[in-house]
């Protein structure tokens, strides 16, 4: 038996004697810290003598009661007059009250909501951003750039003639009053006196029509004597309707009266933009149309009749073209929310693409 194997066997015997570590280390004259020793004196049991009572068991066991009734560390110490520290140690093998797994649920869902609205506020920020930067970056319309804007408007949102539906008609329905907007004035703009126009509401009809219809000729400017008869939408309780409230004022229905000339003219102009890119990959350059072009600076629009003849080219217009002149994805180019970074994009150099 060697000097190490000889001192764990004396520490051993002390332990079985009932002596704690620092009478052992006092005894056999040793500096031994007291992970060593527990490692030395491993299966012995703890002497009777080193277990110490608690001094106050009657506060013990009230403790104890209070938390299985459902009490609070907070409310336990302070009827008690002890340290939250202490009511743990007490009670900290016994199960959670049920309506404090409640409280704790719910603070943690409210903890997850705030974290989720701030982070929603910085989103609407950062879009709020791109928008303006956006809105900065378009000059003023010209006649021609109007001309092919109400033009497309019109191809994807009005009527069209159809093999089924013979017979030539032009009638625009959206629910934006911008768009709306954008088409009467590009109605305008190709010669469509504002007397050949006539307006429907479609509506449902759990609306306030005349209600809605005031609303329309308010925002658009429109005469009432041109409102024909609404268009109601039964209602159908079995679906689930999100147009509602005070944002849903329904669609306005825009027709116009003698159609032929213009829809054959709205017909043939979107054919003739749709052959310049038959054959092309979308990854083409752009297309700059030619001056004498239907709607371009340089020309005007055909008649229809009226006593209109078409757009008049706009001051300074000519010099432009219908190049890009921002880079590609530019608005993702968005400084941080909050920085100090420029965000006129107005200025910006031109850049090919």
């Amino acid at each position: 038996m060697n000097d190490r194997e000889r001192r764990i066997a004396r520490a051993r015997l002390l332990r079985r004697q009932g002596k704690t570590y620092n009478e052992i280390r006092a005894v056999m004259n040793i500096a031994v810290p007291d992970e060593e020793l527990r490692a030395w004196l491993k299966g012995i049991p703890r002497p009777a003598a080193t277990h110490r009572s608690h001094p106050e068991p009657a506060k013990r066991t009230r403790t104890r009661q209070m938390r299985l009734s459902g009490a609070t560390y907070d409310e336990i110490a302070a009827e008690l007059h002890v340290a939250k520290s202490t009511v743990h140690a007490w009670v900290s093998d016994l199960p959670v009250p049920e309506r404090i797994r409640r409280r704790r649920a719910d603070n943690a869902r409210l903890l997850r909501s705030r974290a989720g609205e701030a982070s929603r506020l910085r989103s609407q920020q950062r879009r709020a951003q791109r928008r303006e930067r956006a809105a900065l970056s378009v000059s003023p319309l010209t006649d021609r750039e109007l001309f092919f804007l109400g033009l497309a408007l019109y191809w994807a949102e009005g009527a069209k003639e159809k093999p089924w539906r013979p017979g030539a008609r032009v009638s625009f329905t959206n629910s934006d009053v911008n768009v709306v907007r954008v088409f009467l004035a590009w109605l305008h703009l190709v010669g469509v006196p504002a007397a050949d126009l006539k307006f429907c509401l479609s509506i449902h009809e759990s609306a306030c029509v005349a209600e809605q219809e005031l609303w329309w000729q308010r925002e658009l400017g429109l005469p009432s004597h041109q409102f024909r008869r609404p268009t109601l939408k039964r209602h159908n309780p079995s679906t689930v309707r999100r147009n509602v409230g005070d944002g849903y004022h329904g669609c306005l229905v825009v027709v116009v009266r003698r159609p032929t000339a213009l829809y054959d003219a709205i017909d043939g102009w979107w054919r003739a933009i749709a052959e310049f890119f038959e054959g092309r990959s979308t990854a083409g350059e752009a297309l700059v149309l030619s001056s004498n072009h239907p709607g371009s600076s340089n020309g005007r629009t055909a008649d229809f009749d009226s006593v209109d003849g078409g757009s008049i080219p706009s001051p300074g217009a000519e010099g432009r073209s219908s190049t890009p002149w921002l880079p590609l994805r530019w608005w993702r180019e968005t400084s941080p929310v909050g920085s100090t970074a420029s965000a006129d994009l107005a200025d910006a150099p031109a850049e090919p693409v």
